[in-house]
């Protein structure tokens, strides 16, 4: 049996069919074993049933049942690889030596099997056949092997201690260099190449399972709302009287142009830590001394506590209790980038350094294994991504920490990672400071064992999340027939007149709501401007949707791509919008334009791409807006509405409205003489007209009193010169008539639509009896009252 055995590397393989072949290799003498250089062949001419695995390195003895108890595992057909527990024998000491479970997310590297496993040899040669050889570098072809068998294969721990390992008793080095240089091997400069041969297993693992991302590029909205501080150095701290009032000053020093503040989250400290931090706010009046009401909190409960306090700045940026800034321009750099880059995160770099500040191996880590490219793929190998990092507020605030003392910032980092590109500085921020009370060490191996666990379930749940985003970006994909970016040399009328025959023509839904659109009567109301009435059952279900918090989380989103009837295609607008055809139109050519992710209806927020919707479908296509309260059947998810310009008879009526008052450089029209509250704004400034939009949502917040986007429908064209948005302002949703009984009943819920003259009633006896005093009451009584009109007007 010694004649099949191989060495590669480090290890001894021998292929058994039972475990007495497995012992005798065990107590035999290994000394004349061949060593291999290749393994894919001789994995590949295997005929034993299993394939034992030893550490050289290791002298280790087991008896009959325990390998007969591993064997036995592999009855189940999907298992690829069995290891156990073992006990440790140094010197005179029996130790247990417990290992974690394998999941899904334990692809690093260093994962610990112990020094004896067993493959199974059905399932080796199933994986190299179908995913390929392994490579020459023992440890890499091991690894690499691994990974294949878990793609198809169950690698099952068995929680006994089923076997001995012998190791001489060694003296126990006191010195934290070997130790910090053991657990940063990934980043050290000498085993760079070794982790990049790696890290191209890993990724080609995540691309076999469906988990991988192609770079990413979403950017962090730059919004700057009112902050009193543009950043926050935030501080958790528990029982660090040694320590804090360092890190404190470390903070302080820090010359930046901007306003900062300090955020001390203070856990309960017991120590003495809360008096020091007490005297420091009394001579800072920028540093906050947060005591959580909870006693319960991890840090990553205190890094909320923090982050959603009104005292939090629009960047966050860390700082732990035992560190220090390397220099007092750290802060400023880290916000720089953030700003430069939109980014929703940045990390710096830091260096190793004894309780004196002495450099200690390894030194600076940079984590320059990160690249822009695979970095965030790279992520799932490895356990970390450097210090100290920053976030942009509105994405962190988003996400929020988990409430663990371990792990919180990786957690944080593979989410962000997932969905934005993040900025990396490389040169030493940080000073890491490295003694007996840091949270990691002086670890025992079952503190490391749940340690490492937490990690490989963070990663299991991330690399789901990543396999459930590719099935939707697949099905995306698979849904979009065309495509409109900045670079398009087509119009987009063109290309959505295309798609609108395409849908009718394939889509059996919108072609016979179109069929049923040819017959809708329509007829114009006598008065001094024009309103038509049309009659258009297809609406009912639009104009009865019920858009109360309730009922909307209770009812799946109808615009997210998932819950599209499968007939349903879109052309992709600009990477973040999807154009649909609607399919309960009011006039022919009517397209719904959709947030590719799931947001609220808020116009602000998506007030640039509107106008660029508006310039890009001109001049045949006018754009609105429905807000959340007052039009839109989904008030949780974005959208927006084309429709031919020439349908919307306001738009010609506001024409001869004469502009009042000019603000630099965009005009304004208000009137309410129409029986409708409306404010125009004309300018062929984008920037400016954006300003002026935000001055006036929040002049009428401040009038009405509230906090949430005021009523509005806003209806936009564009044309040569520039933008004309005409933005009709609400008092309320629906008029008291809505919800009259029997005859009374005039089923009208004015949307955007309705406010721009084409009044829609999906019932019959509205169509034949309502006259233009009805429509021109209930305009008046959907509008924002004239008293909070004049005192807007006035405020702008």
């Amino acid at each position: 049996m010694t004649s099949s055995a191989r060495k590669f590397g480090p290890f001894f393989l021998l292929p058994i069919n039972n475990e007495k072949e497995a012992l005798d290799f065990i107590f035999s003498d290994k000394s004349s074993v061949q060593k291999s250089k290749n393994l894919t062949p001789y994995l590949k001419r295997l005929s034993a049933k299993y394939l034992l695995i030893l550490n050289s390195d290791r002298e280790m003895t087991c008896d009959n049942i325990s390998l007969r108890r591993m064997l036995k595992v592999f009855e189940n057909n999907k298992v690829g690889i069995v290891y156990s527990d073992f006990i440790l024998f140094e010197g005179n000491n029996s130790i247990e030596h417990p290992l974690i479970d394998y999941q899904s997310g334990s692809i690093r590297d260093d994962f610990n099997f112990g020094p004896l496993l067993i493959y199974s040899c059905a399932a080796v040669q199933t994986v190299l056949q179908k995913y390929g050889g392994l490579p020459s570098d023992p440890d890499v072809a091991l690894y690499d092997l691994r990974l294949k068998i878990s793609t198809d294969h169950d690698i099952i721990h068995v929680r006994k201690y089923l076997y001995t390992v012998f190791v001489a008793k060694h003296k126990q080095n006191k010195t934290s260099g070997r130790e910090a240089e053991a657990h940063f091997a990934y980043v050290a400069k000498e085993n760079f190449f070794r982790q990049k041969k790696f890290e191209k297993r890993a990724t080609n693992h995540l691309k076999r399972i469906g988990a991988h991302l192609s770079s990413r590029i979403k950017i962090a909205n730059q919004k700057q709302d009112e902050f009193q501080w543009k950043a926050s150095i935030v501080i958790p701290v528990l029982n660090r009287k040694k320590t804090i009032a360092d890190a404190l000053k470390s903070a302080l020093k820090q010359k930046t142009d901007f306003p900062f503040n300090i955020i001390v989250v203070d856990n309960h400290s017991t120590d003495g830590t809360s008096r020091i931090l007490e005297k420091f706010v009394a001579a800072y009046p920028h540093i906050y001394h947060l005591i959580p009401s909870r006693r319960d909190l991890g840090i990553g409960g205190c890094w909320n506590e923090a982050i959603y306090s009104p005292y939090c700045g629009r960047y966050v940026v860390q700082l732990d209790s035992d560190d220090l800034y390397s220099s007092p321009h750290a802060l400023q750099k880290i916000v720089n980038k953030l700003i430069r880059g939109q980014h929703a995160m940045v990390v710096g770099s830091y260096t190793i350094v004894n309780e004196r500040l002495k450099i200690i191996p390894p030194g600076l880590i940079a984590h320059r294994e990160w690249t822009q490219t695979n970095g965030h793929n790279n992520l799932l190998r490895i356990n970390g991504m450097g210090a100290p990092r920053a976030f942009d507020l509105s994405v962190i605030r988003r996400i929020g920490f988990p409430d663990v003392s371990y792990g919180e910032d990786y957690a944080v980092a593979l989410r962000i990672t997932r969905e934005y590109k993040v900025g990396r500085i490389y040169e030493n921020l940080y000073w890491c400071r490295r003694w007996s009370d840091n949270t990691d060490a002086g670890l025992s191996a079952e503190n490391k064992n749940r340690n490492d666990f937490y990690k490989d379930e963070l990663r299991s749940s991330e690399i789901k999340e990543r396999q459930k985003m590719n099935i939707k970006e697949n099905e995306l994909r698979s849904r979009i027939v065309d495509e409109y970016t900045c670079k398009s040399k087509r119009s987009l009328t063109s290309v959505c007149q295309i798609f609108y025959r395409s849908q009718k023509k394939n889509w059996p839904r919108l072609a016979d709501a179109c069929r049923d659109l040819a017959l809708v009567k329509k007829r114009e109301l006598s008065g001094e401007y024009k309103i038509y009435l049309q009659y258009n059952p297809a609406r009912a279900v639009s104009s009865g949707a019920a858009v109360d918090p309730e009922s909307i989380k209770n009812r799946p989103c109808f615009l997210c791509q998932d819950n599209l009837p499968l007939e349903q295609k879109a052309i992709l607008y600009k990477n973040k919008y999807l154009i649909l055809c609607n399919p309960a139109p009011i006039f022919e050519n009517h397209f719904t334009v959709v947030a590719l992710e799931h947001e609220p209806q808020e116009i602000n927020s998506a007030f640039a791409p509107f106008l660029q919707l508006a310039a890009d479908a001109s001049p045949k296509y006018a754009v609105f807006y429905n807000g959340p309260f007052c039009g839109a059947s989904a008030p949780d998810h974005l959208h927006f509405q084309m429709v031919p310009v020439n349908h919307l008879p306001f738009l010609e009526t506001s024409k001869r409205l004469q502009p009042v008052k000019e603000i630099s450089s965009v005009f304004f029209t208000p009137d309410h003489s129409l029986n409708r509250s409306v404010l125009i704004l004309e300018s062929n400034n984008a920037k400016a007209l954006a300003e002026q939009f935000e001055h006036l949502l929040d002049i009428t917040k401040k009038r009405l009193m509230i906090h949430d986007e005021p009523m509005m429908n806003v209806v936009c064209n564009y044309s040569k010169n520039g933008w004309r948005l005409i933005i009709f302002l609400r008092g309320k949703h629906r008029p008291d008539s809505y919800f009259a009984e029997d005859e009374c009943r005039i089923f009208v819920s004015p949307g955007a639509v309705d406010m721009a003259g084409v009044v829609i009633t999906p019932l019959l006896d509205n169509y034949n009896h309502l006259d233009y005093n009805h429509i021109k009451n209930i305009f008046k009584e959907v509008s924002l009252p004239d008293a909070a009109m004049s005192f807007i007007v006035k405020e702008l």
